[in-house]
């Protein structure tokens, strides 16, 4: 009787490399027999760079998207990593004739083989999602359900998929949300490829909702499961499940140069609180640092900046999204394209240097110029009264979506009519 044929794979920029090799190395111990593919997210051809692992390299330009730059342009690293996950799916499966394939995310470690899943499967799932949580939490910490009503219920740094119809129309209609609207933008409800698949469970049969607490146990569900080892490996227990084998740990927000830290994601626990973890987290952090290969890691990304240098901002990526169609039959990173020109008539970008993200942690409302401005929001309630104001209020909800932006930052040649509300 023949063995069906199952792969695993994941998807990294060659800064992450460490965490593809950790990952494959877990995954093959637990799975004798099967493949691991590694997609590069980069703007490279050569995948010699990549090779001598156990992993079969894939590079971006191999996996059959329509405009591999359009895509890269609209996106930044982390939404273009996620929203080319069904599309590289695809092609794995069409291209080694596959029966069944699991995404991994890189930042997680295989402890036992993943017979939950591929038991589901064999027994008819045409996919299998893992929930954020199994039990509520509501105690004012991150993550909350708030926040996951934000980010997706499903954590989509792990989904498996039987060949069949019904997992190739989800994957397809899941591939045309990402590369459409995949975009990390909470104000619109999107949030790159996760927030689709809260859809899927209704839109597409044999979708399984995998329950099992063995199965990717990460920070946001620390508070329903708790870990102990024995000479049999790890277990976790849990009201859900009760005590059952941890079959994937997901270390999302992990800093590994830093033995304190359990996730820069959340404030619930910390390692000092979660003595069941220090091993875990300990073992793994060396395995990643271990597994580090500084030239391939320095290999650059490539889509961060213009032909001569000019950084890319999330604002040209924006505007570019939001008229992509105005710029056709052209490698837009090219610094001759229009849209390069486009981009520094307008303002959009400026300097080859990156500027750090900013984040609300750094946010000061008692900055002057923070104070400045809710000075004239208070003289413009005044002017237009509250219902007025309310309006107003929701316009500049709006503009905040910086792909709306465009209702100023128009160019002038344009018609007013085609740039958008």
């Amino acid at each position: 009787m023949m063995l069906p044929s199952r792969a695993a794979c994941t998807i990294v920029s060659p800064n992450y490399l460490a965490y593809a090799r950790t990952l494959t190395a877990s995954y093959l111990a637990q799975h004798p027999g099967q493949r691991f593919f590694v997609l590069i997210v980069a703007n490279l051809h050569d995948p010699s760079p990549f090779q001598g692992d156990a992993f079969t390299t894939v590079m971006l330009h191999e996996i059959g998207l329509r405009d591999v730059h359009a895509e890269a342009m609209k996106y930044g690293i982390l939404e273009l990593n996620t929203n080319v996950k069904p599309t590289f799916m695809k092609h794995l499966i069409e291209r080694y004739d596959l029966d069944a394939l699991a995404y991994i995310d890189p930042d997680i470690f295989c402890y036992t083989a993943l017979d939950p899943v591929f038991d589901a499967l064999s027994n008819g799932a045409s996919a299998v999602l893992t929930p954020h949580i199994t039990t509520p939490v509501f105690d004012g910490r991150s993550p909350s359900e708030q926040d996951l009503l934000f980010n997706g219920s499903y954590n989509l740094g792990f989904i498996a998929v039987r060949r069949c119809e019904e997992s190739w129309n989800l994957l397809t209609w899941w591939e045309e949300r990402c590369l459409e609207l995949g975009y990390s933008e909470g104000r619109t409800g999107l949030f790159v490829d996760q927030k689709w698949m809260n859809l899927a469970p209704s839109l597409f049969g044999g979708v399984c909702i995998l329950r099992d607490s063995g199965c990717n146990m990460a920070y946001w569900n620390l508070h329903e499961r708790t870990l102990d080892e024995s000479p049999e490996g790890y277990h976790v227990t849990s009201s859900v499940s009760g005590r059952v084998p941890l079959r994937f740990f997901h270390f999302s927000g992990i800093v590994v140069s830093d033995p304190e830290v359990l996730s820069k994601h959340t404030d619930r626990f910390t390692l000092a609180s979660r003595p069941d973890l220090h091993r875990l987290f300990a073992d793994y952090k060396a395995a990643v640092i271990a597994n580090k290969n500084g030239a391939a890691e320095s290999l650059p990304y490539g889509f961060d900046s213009f032909s001569d240098g000019t950084t890319v901002t999330l604002l040209a990526r924006r505007m570019y999204a939001k008229h992509q169609a105005r710029f056709p039959a052209e490698n837009p990173f090219d610094a001759k394209s229009k849209f390069a020109g486009f981009a520094k008539e307008q303002k959009l970008v400026q300097g080859t240097v990156a500027q750090a993200k900013s984040t609300w942690k750094e946010f000061n409302p008692h900055d002057r110029r923070v104070e400045a401005v809710h000075k004239l929001l208070k003289v413009a309630l005044r002017v237009l009264g509250p219902h007025k104001y309310e309006l107003f209020m929701r316009y500049l909800a709006y503009i905040t979506v910086l792909r709306n932006q465009s209702v100023f930052l128009r160019d002038p040649q344009w018609p007013a009519d085609e740039t958008g509300k």
